[in-house]
């Protein structure tokens, strides 16, 4: 059920003037929303208030803050590493750290300066970070994993959060079956690692507790997606929520007991945009369906955001009911690790397979090869007469 949020107008104003969209997180106090502006270069902050109503959850939108910066370069990724300190992933530029203003009622922008920035092609391992994700905080010591769309990468990084330096230890964590990883979550005990991989059509969900390297294998493969995007681990790691930009859903997934592990269809499926929103974006196989989502910590609110639908709360406690009642986990014919093996083989000959329609689709409709059409099909014609 759609719960439609409280707003004074010139806050519902800077929401719908977002434009595209790509990531959102509520902070660890869950009194702030922050959602990535990918194309305007602006991160809107919302001041949110979560309480009950005679039908269930209500949701009051009291104030927001619209960040700028020149360091805001296509903001695609997202993370909170306190209630009022801001880690941001751009696509078009640097892994930026910034300081939030203190929260104030109604509609104001502020252009801000990062405290920190890990600057792209440096030592900092980053290269075209999309997404970003909190793995630990220990005082001021963090711990964050960075997904490099373009080199296929995720990286580590630990750094001082009260410092203005830069992050000063930095590994490449995962590259093997990497093709576009393109969202990042951590699940509440660390544990698990969900990488959303855009090219394969999956996600890839690592143990976090064993020793990861670039050359790690998955302990399960999420399938049945179109292109997954954000993700978020239920507050008990039971359950996997899958933004699917492709599709106007969200899917969910179940672990197998007290582990993840071989290849697992969705439990069940949420479908988040309407046809007529999903038609507006639906521009190319990759747009129109969920970008960011976000969980409340009782699991029963999702939160999501997309271009045309740049914020959208659900009461999904009916559907988290239903999913206890039938639940059902996959099986593993041949036994976990078999099973990933195949599925992360087939998977990724099929992504090379479209990679390189892709490529041969582009030659066939470019310039170059109308112009010498002609001559190709008399070099045919003189063939055939030899």
């Amino acid at each position: 059920m759609r719960i439609e949020y409280a707003a004074p107008e010139p806050v519902r104003d800077a929401i719908e003037a977002l434009g595209r969209t790509e990531d959102l997180r509520l902070s660890p106090d869950h009194r702030r929303l922050a959602i990535a502006g990918f194309r305007r270069n602006r991160i809107a902050i919302l001041e949110i208030e979560l309480g009950e109503s005679a039908t269930g959850t209500s949701v009051t939108i009291n104030g927001a803050l619209e960040l700028s910066s020149p360091a805001l370069k296509r903001p695609h990724g997202l993370d909170f590493i306190d209630d009022h300190t801001l880690i941001v992933a751009n696509r078009g530029g640097d892994v930026t750290v910034f300081d939030l203003p203190a929260a104030e009622p109604g509609h104001r922008s502020r252009e801000v300066t990062p405290r920190q920035t890990w600057s792209a092609g440096g030592l900092n391992l980053v290269e075209s970070p999309g997404s970003v994700a909190l793995a630990s905080g220990v005082g001021d010591r963090c711990e964050v994993l960075v997904c490099n769309n373009h080199i296929h990468t995720v990286t580590r990084h630990r750094f001082d959060a009260d410092s203005s330096e830069a992050a000063v230890e930095s590994d490449v964590l995962l590259r093997k079956w990497l093709k576009i990883p393109d969202g990042v979550a951590v699940s509440h005990d660390r544990r698990w690692i969900a990488i959303s991989n855009h090219s394969t059509h999956s996600v890839l969900v690592y143990d976090y507790s064993s020793a990861l390297d670039e050359d790690a294998n998955p302990v399960a493969v999420l399938r049945d997606l179109r292109y997954p995007h954000g993700l978020r681990f239920s507050q008990d790691d039971r359950r996997l929520f899958v933004a699917d930009a492709g599709a106007p859903h969200v899917q969910i997934y179940d672990r197998d007991g007290d582990q993840w592990s071989g290849v697992r269809d969705p439990a069940a499926t949420i479908t988040v945009v309407d046809d007529a929103v999903f038609a507006r974006g639906h521009v190319n196989p990759q747009e129109g369906g969920p970008k960011g989502i976000d969980i409340s910590p009782d699991s029963n609110l999702l939160v999501t955001t997309t271009e045309f639908q740049p914020l959208a709360f659900f009461d999904i406690s009916a559907v988290m009911a239903q999913a206890d009642e039938s639940a059902v986990v996959a099986t593993d014919r041949g036994g976990p690790a078999s099973e990933v093996a195949t599925q992360l083989s087939l998977m990724d000959f099929r992504a090379r397979a479209e990679i390189a329609e892709a490529a041969l689709d582009g030659l066939t409709t470019s310039i170059s090869w109308r112009i010498t059409a002609p001559l190709r099909r008399l070099r045919s014609m003189l063939s055939r007469r030899r």
